[in-house]
């Protein structure tokens, strides 16, 4: 064999060696990535164990699905008396409904539409530390608990208004806001359609029969108030006292919410009981409250158009009292039996 083509063989055969060597690099680099990606993408699932029970049946050992909603011990429905044109009865935690009395009907909030008006007014820069002086186009003949003329801090006003209903101390803080009328109850609609489409304001104080809404908007409106600290501690104050600053003596409020106040009798305490009240001719007697029994269960109850001022909060009562007791929530004993079984 020359020496040519000995010198050919050569370079041939290195050349062939080093495609190998390149391909079989190029296999072994895609097979790491891909097994890279598969134990990213793809964890591998566990084996099925088998499980007895009762001796004799056999099952799968699955994660079995269930509703964290509170459901009925039973078919009972309520009994009592309900004098209310519409009522709810809501979990707070699912918002599931535990009782339904034309909860579609829309109806005038009276001074629950208060609620709307602090979830506006919290929005705002406001300096609470800053005082106004009450006048006349604030004054409103029903609200004897600040008058013409008196100076006030906006922070007392803010207390005024919603634990004793005050339609002057409203006035007065939406003036202080810096806001026309107009401005700010455009800013109470932009909130309500979020909140529920039955929901629609006209002024900020409840006066007017034209603030509308369905008890399930109410109860909607109610949850989303209680997420802001400031209206949730103030209107668990029963008893308040405020102080002109041009006065000798400080004024004691009282809580429109004669189930805080004890007024109405109840097993729930006040650290229990979070609410609002209202009511103009239009609208009847109103109350809207958050209630719970003492294990972590809380509901929301809306009452609208109640017969008289005493059994809005009889009815609100005695409503939560049944859906406690006819109803299990998950961490409940005795719960797992009202579940299907997968």
């Amino acid at each position: 064999m020359s020496k040519k083509l000995s010198e050919f063989l050569f370079s041939f055969g290195f050349i062939i060696a080093g495609v190998v060597l390149l391909f079989v690099g190029t296999i072994s680099f895609s097979s790491i990535k891909f097994k890279s990606l598969v134990v990213v993408s793809l964890p591998t699932s566990h084996e099925r164990v088998e499980a007895k029970e009762g001796g004799d049946i056999t099952a799968t050992s699955l994660p079995v699905s269930r509703p964290a909603v509170p459901l009925p011990k039973d078919n009972s429905s309520y009994t009592g008396t309900i004098t209310a044109i519409t009522a709810l009865v809501v979990d707070d935690k699912s918002n599931t409904v535990l009782y339904k009395k034309s909860i579609e009907e829309v109806r005038s909030l009276a001074s629950i539409t208060k609620l709307m008006s602090a979830l506006v007014l919290v929005d705002l820069p406001i300096d609470w530390t800053t005082t106004t002086i009450i006048l006349e186009d604030d004054a409103d003949s029903s609200s004897h608990h600040v008058n013409v003329g008196e100076e006030f801090t906006l922070e007392d006003l803010w207390h005024v208004a919603l634990i004793g209903s005050s339609n002057s101390a409203i006035k007065s803080l939406v003036r202080a806001s810096g806001l026309s009328e107009e401005e700010f109850v455009a800013r109470m609609n932009k909130k309500a359609v979020d909140i529920d489409f039955s929901l629609r304001f006209v002024e900020p104080t409840g006066l007017e029969g034209g603030n509308m809404g369905s008890s399930l908007a109410v109860a909607r409106l109610l949850k989303e108030a209680l997420k802001v600290e400031k209206i949730y501690r103030t209107l668990q104050i029963g008893e308040y006292y405020a102080r002109p600053l041009n006065q000798d003596k400080p004024r004691r409020v009282w809580s429109t919410d004669w189930l805080l106040t004890s007024w109405i009798p109840s097993i729930f305490t006040p650290e229990q009981i979070v609410g609002k009240t209202g009511y103009i001719i239009e609208s009847g007697y109103n109350f809207t409250v958050r209630l719970s029994d003492g294990h972590g269960h809380v509901v929301r109850v809306a009452i609208l158009g109640s017969g008289s001022n005493e059994s809005r909060f009889s009815e609100a009562r005695d409503l939560a009292l049944w859906a406690f007791d006819n109803y299990l929530w998950p961490d409940d004993e005795g719960y797992d039996k009202l579940v299907e079984s997968p």
